[in-house]
């Protein structure tokens, strides 16, 4: 694993977090769990409403369970030891970014009249399971007026405070899917999700 300059002391790069046969293994069962006809009007859907995630919470692969769940804890430690502070696994889903999705630039830990318990995300981290495709970079407020820009790459992670100061977006994605693991992180261990 490769510690990777960002520019900016709240968000935090490292290559090559994520064996390579693991990643293909979740791109393929996320494949397989989300081929499905396009559908009238999804094409501008968040992947989330379209039905193009799969939350770890219902894997049923023991071994890829086993796996995340470990990685899940190392990508914690990160966090600690990057930011001082102890931080618990939260949500993981994995997520298929189809050719032309996008998102805008947002925070993750909610907006007014949002589910409350987003309010329990204080970290977001990013895992790019490919890169065999073009656009689809995340691209993150970095404190000084200006965006870092994380392009990906296989087995990569990026993380960042899920508040204002790191709002970020996805720019769109270009002629194959795109397929991250996406995890949030929280300081309260009662939201502690194995």
């Amino acid at each position: 694993m490769q510690k990777i300059e960002t520019g900016s002391p709240f968000i935090h790069r490292f290559d090559d977090a994520l064996d390579p046969l693991l990643c293909r293994g979740l791109s393929d069962m996320l494949r397989e769990r989300t081929d499905k006809p396009a559908i009238l009007g999804q094409d501008q859907a968040l992947p989330w409403h379209a039905g193009d995630t799969f939350s770890f919470d219902h894997w049923q692969d023991a071994e890829l369970r086993r796996a995340i769940g470990a990685y899940r804890i190392l990508v914690a430690q990160l966090i600690c030891l990057c930011q001082r502070e102890a931080v618990y696994p939260h949500f993981t889903d994995l997520v298929r970014w189809r050719p032309g999705k996008a998102m805008a630039e947002h925070k993750d830990d909610g907006y007014p009249g949002d589910d409350p318990l987003l309010g329990c995300r204080h970290y977001s981290a990013v895992t790019y399971c490919n890169d065999d495709f073009e656009g689809g970079e995340t691209f993150i407020r970095n404190g000084h007026g200006g965006h870092y820009v994380s392009r990906p790459k296989m087995g990569s992670l990026v993380f960042y405070p899920s508040d204002e100061r790191a709002a970020h977006g996805v720019r769109p994605v270009v002629g194959k899917d795109r397929v991250t693991l996406s995890t949030w992180f929280t300081r309260d261990p009662s939201h502690y999700r194995p």
